[in-house]
């Protein structure tokens, strides 16, 4: 079996060939049946700084494949580029984020490219993205969200505001943007405490919300904001917090929180992380219950490996047909291991990630 696209791409490529048909609409002949165990998943791997080595690799969930390394590359022709700092999918359109290379791709489900923005060299890097309501809205250093036309990619209209912008996430016609921080002098760095509130539609400022020192991460889960700030790194641990978006407010649920993704049963799902005398990384898995507000530190992963205590945890992800549960690690040099989970926390296998520091997983469905 392949996947949806490369099907559909095939049964167009045979109806061509024949002297008496082409590939339509027609009505009379029946969709193709797709086994949705089929439906891939693709692995952004972040590379590194200046090496011009991010990539796009392929799996499949639900079988115990190996992984197909910069697929990306394997359908386009070219490397993704440096830096790779974002992926989504929606309505059909995988975006992806290049922010050393300067510009944002629309890909179709098997991953070639459609459409491409370069962003100016005047401006500040790409960091990250939401879709809604056909546009594509980017954050970037520098103070700005570049909106655009989700299927062109044609620049609609520009924010101006904030400093160092990071996360976002729209919601009910508002984007809610990380502004995370700027740099005073050669080291001095100032981190602010607020998420700013832009109208969608006329890209306007209309508040903003307070929240602790440098806000970095946003999640949209079960229609409620989650922000993760990574305070000061000394004496203002990184937090959770949930965002009241009708008050305007924040409040705070856990310190030391790296990341977050939504889990089984409308809980989430996340990880602790700090760092010990020599900056070794010491990691805890939590779970957090929104509906009674409860946090259970006990481990969603039943039978992790020992080294998740202490290694660089780069990725957390749940997905795919049966809600896997994927961790992923780096050591910032070679490529990353993905860890596969079912849907109780049992380790299933682990697999090469394709490529340096896997920083998120789409799931085609």
């Amino acid at each position: 079996m392949k996947t949806r696209s490369i099907l559909l791409t095939t049964l167009c490529s045979l109806m061509i060939g024949m002297s008496f048909t082409a590939c339509s609409d027609d009505d009379d002949e029946p969709e193709p049946i797709i086994d949705p165990a089929d439906y891939p998943a693709y692995i952004l791997n972040e590379g590194t700084w200046g090496g011009n080595n991010a990539n796009i690799s392929r799996f499949f969930p639900s079988y115990n494949t190996s992984t197909e390394s910069d697929y990306y590359k394997q359908v386009n022709g070219k490397p993704l580029g440096d830096l790779a700092n974002s992926i989504i999918e929606e309505d059909d359109n995988i975006y992806v984020i290049v922010g050393g290379s300067k510009y944002v791709v629309r890909l179709n489900l098997n991953c070639e490219e459609q459409a491409r923005y370069a962003f100016p060299q005047g401006e500040g890097e790409p960091r990250c993205i939401d879709v809604e309501d056909n546009y594509i809205y980017i954050t970037q250093h520098g103070g700005q969200v570049s909106k655009l036309d989700a299927q062109t990619l044609e620049l609609v209209a520009t924010f101006k505001g904030g400093d160092n912008l990071e996360g976002i996430v729209e919601k009910d016609g508002k984007l809610y943007v990380a502004n995370a921080w700027r740099l005073e002098g050669s080291n001095n760095y100032i981190y602010n405490q607020e998420v700013l509130v832009i109208d969608a539609k006329t890209m306007t400022k209309s508040g903003s919300i307070p929240v602790v020192e440098n806000p970095v991460k946003i999640y949209e889960i079960n229609d409620r904001i989650y922000v993760i700030s990574e305070g000061n790194y000394t004496t203002i641990p990184a937090a959770l917090q949930v965002v009241d978006t009708k008050a305007g407010t924040s409040e705070s649920i856990l310190n030391d929180v790296d990341k977050i993704t939504e889990g089984h049963n409308g809980l989430i799902y996340g990880i602790r992380s700090t760092y010990d005398e020599n900056w070794n990384s010491v990691n805890s898995f939590f779970t957090y219950n929104p509906k009674n507000g409860n946090v259970s530190e006990a481990s969603f992963l039943q039978d992790a490996p020992s080294s998740f205590s202490s290694t660089v945890i780069y990725l957390l992800e749940v997905g795919g047909e049966q809600d896997f549960i994927y961790v992923g690690t780096s050591d910032y040099v070679t490529n990353g291991t993905i860890y596969k989970f079912d849907a109780s926390g049992k380790l299933i296998r682990s697999f090469d990630s394709g490529g340096i520091n896997p920083k998120s997983i789409v799931f085609v469905d």
